[in-house]
């Protein structure tokens, strides 16, 4: 009879405590627990910069060519490399042979100059009807913006003695009509002052002479395919370096720079100003920077120019001087970060994070990543300030929003405290 009883009562408590065991921990279980979590963080918020270091060189804003058929066609060079012109300033002067020759030259040169002084016109024109559409509209500026582009290329005369010019009016995405059309009325400027110089070289009698259509230095005197190029660099300097594989899917139009300098006391800002959309051809600047930088492409052809312009001057330095730029691709003011190890179901720039509730429940926070730094996220949307964000694996295993109780902060007061302390406190808190 015991041994029945004792079988009976066995079975009943096997089974009270199996039925506890499923009512407590089943999935359906609707019993509320408490998870003990010691990794956690309370967020808060802070400036944050992503930045991309890059070796860079002192480059001309623009560099004009003047082409001559042969180096027989001169008669006297006037200047040599490296010398400072203005102008209409004399380069060489030409044999009185081919004046009649090089007359109907200039007039082709000057056809050319006028037809782009219209199209730059007519550019101007359209920009500033747009800027007065946009400033009337109620729209944002962010639905105007991207169809303003005009690009007209650069282009050369089929002449023996011609000059490169071109107009490269970059409108950016933020509506920024102001620079296009300050971009545009300086290229207007350039192509009127190299209208002058054609239109002075026809006036010329007597000797005829090469003149410079732009102020400048000139830089090289080569021959250029059976042809004599004189290039001249532009008074104006800039900043150039290149981007390389992926770098140039990072680096955008309109990313803030710091540009370091032998020559200046402290950084200076910046601002790219284009990235090329087609391989650096071979250049001087290239193979410079090829020198600075040594770590090979993988593909060979992936150097894209990337201009910055400095919001400080910069015509006391050399063409070619190395300097180093730290572009700034992401940024972020006043935002919080979280570990990116703490962040589930990641799916490009949104994820999940456990915050805590006011109610000490972990609950499951879709949030919306700026960017990555370091070992964190940088969260754009979803978390505030002083949230506090929990890692704890357990936690998935819950369908809903488990409690949560963390290990209670210790204080340790310092050496110095204690010593500082007086020993009448001490005796007080000792006795009462």
């Amino acid at each position: 009879m015991n041994k029945w009883v004792t079988i009976g009562i066995a079975i009943v408590i096997s089974a009270f405590l199996a039925t506890n065991a499923i009512l407590l921990f089943s999935d359906k279980s609707i019993i509320s627990k408490r998870v003990y979590t010691n990794d956690y963080e309370m967020v808060a918020t802070a400036d944050y910069e992503e930045k991309l270091p890059k070796e860079s060189l002192v480059a001309p804003l623009s560099v004009s060519t003047v082409y001559v058929e042969s180096e027989d066609a001169i008669k006297d060079w006037l200047v040599k490399e490296g010398d400072v012109v203005t102008a209409g300033q004399e380069l060489a002067t030409l044999n009185t042979s081919t004046a009649d020759q090089q007359r109907n030259l200039w007039e082709s040169e000057l056809e050319a100059l006028e037809s782009q002084l219209t199209e730059t016109n007519r550019t101007i024109s359209s920009l500033r009807s747009d800027r007065a559409n946009a400033d009337n509209s109620n729209n944002s500026n962010e639905n105007v913006t991207d169809n303003v582009n005009e690009d007209i290329e650069e282009q050369t005369v089929n002449v023996d003695i011609n000059v490169n010019v071109g107009l490269d009016v970059e409108v950016q995405q933020d509506g920024f009509y102001a620079l296009a059309i300050s971009q545009a009325e300086q290229k207007q400027s350039e192509i009127n002052q190299q209208i002058a110089v054609v239109e002075a070289q026809l006036a010329q009698e007597g000797t005829v002479a090469i003149l410079s259509p732009v102020e400048g230095f000139v830089s090289a005197i080569r021959d250029e395919n059976d042809r004599l190029a004189i290039e001249i660099y532009s008074t104006e300097r800039i900043v150039v370096t290149y981007a390389t594989d992926e770098q140039w899917q990072v680096v955008q139009v309109n990313d803030r720079v710091r540009i370091q300098a032998d020559g200046k006391d402290q950084s200076i800002e910046g601002v790219v100003t284009s990235i090329s959309q087609v391989p650096a051809t071979t250049s001087d600047f290239l193979t410079a920077y090829k020198a600075l930088d040594p770590k090979e492409s993988i593909n060979p052809l992936a150097y894209y120019e990337v201009r910055i312009q400095p919001n400080e001057s910069i015509d006391q330095l050399p063409f070619g001087n190395n300097t180093n730029a730290m572009v700034i691709v992401n940024e972020a003011q006043q935002a919080v970060s979280v570990r990116t190890a703490w962040l589930y179901n990641r799916a490009e720039q949104s994820a999940v994070a456990y915050m805590l509730n006011p109610q000490g429940h972990a609950v499951k926070t879709p949030v919306t990543i700026g960017f990555d730094w370091k070992m964190r996220s940088i969260i754009s949307n979803g978390i505030e300030s002083e949230s506090i964000i929990i890692d704890e694996p357990k936690i998935h295993d819950y369908r809903y929003a488990p409690a949560i109780f963390m290990p209670m902060p210790m204080e340790t007061p310092t050496w110095k405290s204690i010593k500082e302390t007086d020993w009448k406190v001490y005796v007080k808190h000792l006795l009462f």
